[in-house]
């Protein structure tokens, strides 16, 4: 994995990630055209002015965002227009599945907060290289600085603006997911006039302005009001007191508060549950599941049990459990995961541990996972996960039952 770190204005930032992972650009770009055309783009899209339209990028990202999108093309000797359509539509042809598991107060061992997020994604049928299915993203981890706001760390796929997971300097998580709704399996996008938030673009702006929880979810339901997210899902922001769980459709928000006890996300809603689709077997059976998991672990909540959850091949090894596995490319499987665990009277020692391929495999294996705090520095990551070898040698679909 790339390690980017960054610091300035948006589009100096956006400079140095681009700079820093242009091969890993280049080849998420690609790729993403290649999985776009197979799913409902047409090559006059890649000219079509909706890519090239630098005001419609601001009026769905805003200005700091374009800024960072200008910085990653000339950092990353990319077009503008496939840096803005790749952020534009990447939701709609791969979308974030993920599960999100949540405990704190009574259920850790801390009393603080504890997040978890398993990150899935779909594959291709043929592979690039060794270790590389087609369509899968190269992923880098980001430690950005803005000039205007806080310092976070945090997940990115190469290219995006947007972050999978991440953590300010204060504290404040996130993490967010899709949800399978019978709206999103009927309905087929007109690429050319939607006008879509995206959910990963939300996270980084929650996590970079946002003192609180409270804060990025006000922050967030706003834009929210204004226009949907560009495929329904959840986002959750929690910080040291609180956790917010925002569920999103196309035209209705929901939004829950937790300052105690445990709560689980994955790919269906739950406080709009009567929108999910009943034919997601894989999003029920992985809920029933985490919340079997966290219920019975009261008081003995820890990273490393987390780590442990991420891991868990119940209802499996498939796409039915939390650490997800198959052979069928079409299939969503697991990537990589996260454990951010908040130190209440220190945020800025609060740990955020990675993983790199399939978390079954990648939490044991030395060379894929590592821990981090914000006073941390690129240089203390391992070279494997900065090149991403570690990646494309532990990633897989094969199970370790041990």
């Amino acid at each position: 994995m790339n390690i980017v770190s960054s610091e300035g204005g948006p589009f100096e930032r956006g400079f140095q990630h681009g700079r820093s992972a242009r091969d890993a650009i280049a080849h998420n770009v690609t790729n993403f055209w290649s999985a776009a055309s197979a799913y409902f783009l047409t090559s006059r899209d890649r000219t079509n002015n909706n890519f090239q339209n630098r005001k419609l990028a601001s009026e769905i990202f805003g200005d700091d965002a374009l800024e960072y999108m200008k910085g990653l093309a000339t950092g990353s000797n990319a077009k503008l227009s496939d840096i803005i359509a790749l952020n534009y539509l990447r939701q709609f042809v791969s979308p974030d599945e993920c599960s999100v598991l949540i405990a704190m107060g009574d259920w850790t061992t801390t009393g603080s907060p504890i997040v978890l997020k398993n990150s899935d994604k779909i594959g291709s049928d043929k592979f690039k290289g060794s270790g590389f299915h087609r369509f899968k993203e190269i992923n880098v981890a980001l430690l950005e600085e803005p000039d205007d706001g806080h310092k976070f760390a945090g997940i990115a796929a190469a290219g995006e603006i947007g972050i999978k997971m991440g953590m300010n300097e204060l504290g404040v998580v996130t993490a967010a997911n899709i949800s399978r709704t019978l709206d999103l399996r009927e309905k087929n996008p007109d690429v050319s006039k939607v006008r879509a938030l995206d959910r990963n673009a939300l996270q980084r702006k929650g996590v970079s302005y946002a003192t609180t929880s409270r804060e990025a979810s006000k922050l967030v339901t706003a834009e929210l009001l204004d226009q949907p997210m560009s495929t329904p899902g959840n986002l959750e922001f929690v910080d040291a007191e609180n956790a917010f769980l925002i569920e999103g459709s196309y035209d209705r928000i929901s939004v829950m508060q937790l300052s105690n006890g445990f709560v689980a996300r994955v790919n269906r809603f739950e406080l709009l549950s009567n929108l999910n689709d009943p034919e997601n077997v894989s999003s029920y059976a992985r809920y029933v599941r985490a919340n079997e998991l966290l219920s019975s672990n009261k008081g003995t909540v820890s990273s490393e049990k987390m780590i442990q959850f991420s891991k868990d091949h119940a209802n499996g090894p498939g796409i039915n459990s939390i650490c997800r596995h198959d052979n069928d490319y079409h299939s969503e499987t697991s990537l990589s995961a996260a454990v951010m665990e908040i130190n209440s009277s220190d945020p800025v020692s609060s740990k955020f541990y990675f993983c790199l391929g399939k978390p079954c495999i990648a939490w044991s294996e030395p060379d894929c996972h590592f821990v981090m705090d914000m006073k941390a520095e690129p240089q203390d990551i391992p070279e494997k996960m900065r090149s991403g070898e570690s990646w494309k040698l532990h990633y897989t679909e094969e199970a370790i039952t041990s």
